[in-house]
């Protein structure tokens, strides 16, 4: 095999280690098992035109009124919204989630060096100040709506 071939076929087995069929979602508004069916398709056809399709499945199921792990780095915690009576819009809650993701992301990654960085960008992927990271991560969350479960 050639290289590119090898990194497809490991970017391929990577990647397919979390689909949206395995991720999951507890109904917080009492939905029957067909919604909960339906909401899961619509969901899964949104989130086919966003940037970050397992995040935005996941942000189109919190506002739909379940709690689930919103699939970012910062952290491994369900996320549901703090007023599920309240219509907010996937696009929305997508938004809060990769912006506080980012902003965590930034903050724990603030004092590594220009090397460090570039070896966790290219070649290994590690997380660095892990409890820093998801403590950047609630604190902007919680302000925006959000509640956070377990882990």
């Amino acid at each position: 095999m050639t290289r590119p071939s090898l990194a497809v076929a490991a970017l391929m087995i990577l990647t397919g280690c979390t689909t949206t069929s395995n991720l999951k979602a507890t109904p917080l508004k009492d939905q029957s098992a067909a919604q909960i069916e339906s909401d899961r398709k619509r969901c899964e056809e949104w989130s086919k035109k966003t940037a970050a399709p397992l995040a935005g499945f996941a942000a189109c199921l919190v506002a739909a009124g379940y709690e689930t792990t919103p699939e970012v780095g910062s952290t491994s915690q369900t996320l549901r919204l703090a007023k599920p009576s309240t219509a907010t819009e996937p696009t929305r809650v997508l938004l809060d989630v990769l912006d506080c993701d980012s902003h965590a992301r930034r903050k724990a990654e603030r004092d590594l060096g220009m090397i460090s960085r570039w070896i966790r960008e290219n070649l290994v992927y590690w997380r660095s100040n892990t409890e820093l990271r998801e403590k950047v991560f609630v604190d902007c969350i919680k302000p925006r709506g959000y509640e956070l479960g377990k882990g």
